[in-house]
């Protein structure tokens, strides 16, 4: 039985061209609740059918432009799930058939009387098309079901497989583990038997229930059953060091013990035993005899205080000593140096050293490594600035065999040579950017390869840097790395310019006067000169101080200590210093133009106080072509 009211709204589109028809079906449709829309034609019906979606169409075949006929054509492939319901004359049910044929679900004829008879139509048509809508659910549904368990049934016959052949691998596997188990417990046996150490297990009333046989011939006694206190260390109560209590809530405990028994120290490991159910069933220990180790911490700590003393003394010594290793000077600023060397040697962290030029920046870098741990190995200097930049790389990383024209043989580079030891890099400062990043990246771990190579190779070494350049200027003028510099500027050391201690000069020409080759005479330095060299600020430093004593014992005279500083003279080349007397008529002209190289460029940097940038534009060269001629010459 159709109901009489809808159960829920419902769209019903009327597509009639006649107003009067149209109007008055959607007047009662909608007052019986359904939720009415209209179109004039049957191409307006199409655009509303297609906006609206409705639940049925009532549809009037005789219409102008585009009759009923072809609206149902036009929408056939919906009419399974929209019903139509067509509206015709009495005279023409021929249309009526027609409309069946293509998919109508009912047909009314005009005049329409009675509109209950036009809405039970819409009505059972509802019906009609949820009862289809249902059926289709309810057969989607078996197919699903049908479906889903068909495949759970394969699903369960292949876990069946699967677990039959599992349960074939796990019969196998235990067979193996029981006869692995019964090997390893044989082991474990065999090792607990014949273990140096002591291993006893007890429950929680310490009764002994297992020890192995080292502690069994150390006690000398059937313990099982008895106090494990009372049975091992001949104590009424538990042991002082046992800390039963935290192994009983499940913690593994350490602890090292003195045992008054034997006078002797030991180190005990204590781990609870679980049962089935996670519960501490017993306490097990595993005891170590350590006297030996005692004892030697003993003696470590006794040699490390009696080297503390020695270092104390050292460096009480260092206040009165006039010189240091090589290092020559007792004044206050050396003394302070002394004590940043002292430091610096007993740590690894890399060293940059600041100081003017001439003033002992590499033989300071020499004797950290010297009191190193590093000393037994190589101590490789590297001066930055007499290195191109196109060889760089290949000096401090090496290159392979064909690497480029002329490597016909693999070349290790400065990096490689420094291997464990120190690698001094002098004039720090000329280095360029390029090459900072690279050895910043190899010093922090990340390694290097040689040019012409694919390997990454590692190097174990302590920089110490020196230069004469305020590297914080470099910094902020963007010639310097934040990253590099900071890696290299963990211990800094200042060396004091010749000018701010001028009462160590004494001493250091007393020091070059003796390293002067001589005869059976040792040449002296009258007092007066010496007094006249502590009142001048030696611009070169000690290097500058070195040569002119050896210039003055040779020469028996010192220019620019009788002239004014300004004087034109200083700067006038002298023939019988830079001319070359050839020794023999047999001297080649190379000879004969290297040694003038040599003279005349010792002889400006004497004039010039060793200032070699000043050097540098009076021969009209580079820092480096300069560099490599005094390297080249032994300057």
């Amino acid at each position: 039985m159709v109901t009489t009211q809808p159960p829920e709204t419902r769209r019903v589109l009327i597509i009639d061209d006649e107003d009067i028809i149209r109007d008055s079906v959607a007047t009662y449709l909608g007052d019986s609740g359904f939720d009415v829309h209209q179109a004039t034609d049957g191409r307006e019906g199409l655009r509303r059918f297609q906006e609206i979606r409705p639940d049925v169409v009532l549809l009037d075949l005789r219409m102008p432009r585009m009759d009923g006929l072809e609206v149902l054509e036009a929408i056939s492939e919906e009419l399974d799930q929209v019903p139509v319901i067509v509206v015709t004359g009495a005279g023409v049910l021929q249309d009526a058939v027609a409309a069946l044929r293509l998919g109508a679900f009912d047909f009314v004829t005009k005049p329409i009387v009675d509109m209950a008879v036009l809405e039970h139509a819409v009505l059972r048509a509802l019906e009609n098309n949820r009862l289809k809508e249902e059926n289709r659910r309810y057969q989607a549904h078996l197919e699903d079901e049908i479906r889903i368990r068909t495949r759970d049934l394969h699903r369960r016959t292949e876990e069946l497989e699967v677990a039959n052949a599992d349960l074939q691998n796990e019969m196998e596997i235990r067979e193996k583990t029981a006869a692995a188990l019964k090997q390893s417990e044989s082991r474990l046996a065999e090792m607990v038997s014949i273990f140096q150490g002591f291993i006893y297990t007890c429950d929680a009333n310490f009764r002994l229930e297992f020890v192995n046989r080292t502690l069994a011939r150390h006690v000398g006694d059937d313990v099982i059953g008895k106090l494990c206190h009372m049975a091992l260390y001949r104590l009424e109560q538990p042991c002082a060091w046992c800390r039963y209590t935290d192994v009983l809530k499940g913690e593994s405990v350490h602890t090292e013990f003195f045992n008054e028994r034997d006078g002797r120290w030991y180190d005990a490991v204590q781990a609870p035993v679980f049962d089935g159910q996670g519960q501490v069933r017993n306490l097990q220990a595993v005891v170590l005899d350590i006297t030996e180790r005692k004892t030697t911490e003993d003696w470590l700590r006794q040699r490390e205080a009696q080297l503390s003393k020695k270092i104390r003394r050292l460096k009480s010594n260092l206040r009165t000593a006039s010189r240091f290793g090589r290092i020559i000077g007792k004044s206050r600023p050396m003394q302070e140096v002394y004590e940043n060397i002292l430091k610096a040697a007993e740590s690894n962290a890399h060293v940059i050293i600041y100081g003017e030029s001439g003033t002992g920046k590499e033989l300071v870098a020499r004797t950290i490594h010297d009191l190193s741990d590093r000393g037994s190995k190589k101590f490789v200097t590297v001066h930055c600035g007499a290195i191109p930049d196109t060889l760089i790389e290949s000096e401090f990383f090496g290159y392979r065999k064909g690497a480029f024209t002329g490597a016909d043989q693999d070349k290790p580079g400065y990096l490689d040579a420094a291997d464990g030891g120190t690698l001094f890099m002098d004039e720090v400062g000329e280095l360029n950017l390029t090459m900072q990043v690279k050895l910043l990246r190899a010093i922090e771990g990340g390694g290097y390869t040689p040019i012409g190579g694919r390997a990454v190779r590692q190097a174990d070494l302590r920089i110490v840097a020196a230069t004469n350049r305020n590297l914080r200027a470099s910094l902020d003028a963007g010639r310097f790395r934040k990253d590099f510099y900071y890696r290299i500027h963990i211990l800094p050391i200042y060396l004091p310019p010749l000018k701010s201690r001028k009462e160590d000069i004494p001493l250091l020409v007393n020091h070059f006067v003796n390293d002067f080759p001589h005869g059976e005479k040792l040449p002296v330095v009258p007092q007066r000169i010496i007094a006249a060299m502590q009142e001048y600020d030696w611009p070169g430093n000690v290097r500058e101080l070195q040569n002119t004593v050896q210039r003055y014992i040779t020469l028996g005279k010192i220019d620019f200590l009788d002239l004014p500083p300004d004087d034109p003279k200083t700067q006038t080349v002298s023939d019988d210093l830079v001319a070359v007397q050839p020794d023999d008529a047999n001297r080649s002209l190379s000879e004969a133009v290297r040694a003038f190289e040599k003279g005349y460029i010792q002889h400006l940097l004497n004039e010039n106080h060793w200032h070699r940038s000043r050097v540098a534009r009076l021969l009209g060269v580079d820092r480096r072509t300069l560099f490599r001629k005094m390297k080249s010459h032994g300057l």
